[in-house]
């Protein structure tokens, strides 16, 4: 379904991503590494923020490597962002109005049927997080790219969330730091240390493999 293939992304002298490969067939990927691996340029260049120096990213069998991020969401490959974008001085269903017609349907798949009526902008962290991803769904994705969903949630947000997210049928590729929340969610993990994929397979061999420990190692991963 997608497929990265010898991507390289240089800024100057720093080569951010170098000769990355993985495919996604149709599940939920998770993308790990310490900080500064390069997850998030990976991201960008998938969605058309950043253009690789070198390397094909392919999307339902379709080169898309180097277009724009508004045709590759088109194509129905939508990425969510770490920072939340919902229109926080209109209600929740109003928010979910703009963009779809099913927004019962959707509110209701995230839990905030009940708060539909309430300014957004008086959403908690997880809740404002659970809209910003049914509006990235009321786009009718193919794939979801979702930016570390759980970054900045409580305990008890997460939770909340992965529940959500288990839920959810559409294939996923998700970046984490938080890897207890992840690998509750993801069949397999692509390992990036210093933009090179180290590790791909199941998380708990991930957790065993003595690169990814090394590359983790000063790292609070837990």
């Amino acid at each position: 379904m997608l497929e990265v293939e010898g991507v390289t992304k240089r800024f100057g002298a720093l080569v951010a991503l170098d000769n990355v490969s993985f495919k996604v067939n149709g599940k939920r990927l998770g993308i790990i590494g310490p900080n500064g691996a390069g997850k998030t340029t990976l991201f960008n260049v998938i969605s058309g923020f950043l253009k690789p120096n070198s390397g094909k990213i392919w999307f339902n069998g379709k080169d898309i490597t180097g277009l724009r991020p508004s045709k590759i969401a088109e194509m129905g490959l939508v990425r969510t962002f770490q920072l939340l974008k919902v229109f926080k001085s209109l209600t929740v269903q109003e928010n979910l109005s703009i963009v779809s017609d099913d927004s019962r349907d959707l509110l209701e798949l995230v839990g905030l049927w009940e708060k539909r009526n309430i300014v957004a902008g008086n959403l908690s962290q997880g809740e404002m997080r659970k809209l910003g991803i049914a509006l990235a769904l009321a786009k009718k994705p193919k794939m979801l790219l979702l930016d570390e969903p759980f970054s900045g949630l409580s305990p008890v947000e997460c939770e909340s969330l992965i529940e959500v997210l288990k839920d959810v049928k559409t294939p996923m590729v998700l970046i984490e730091h938080k890897l207890g929340e992840l690998f509750d969610l993801v069949d397999r993990v692509v390992v990036l240390n210093f933009g090179r994929v180290i590790f791909e397979g199941k998380p708990e061999e991930a957790v065993r493999n003595s690169r990814v420990v090394e590359a983790y190692i000063g790292e609070d991963y837990a």
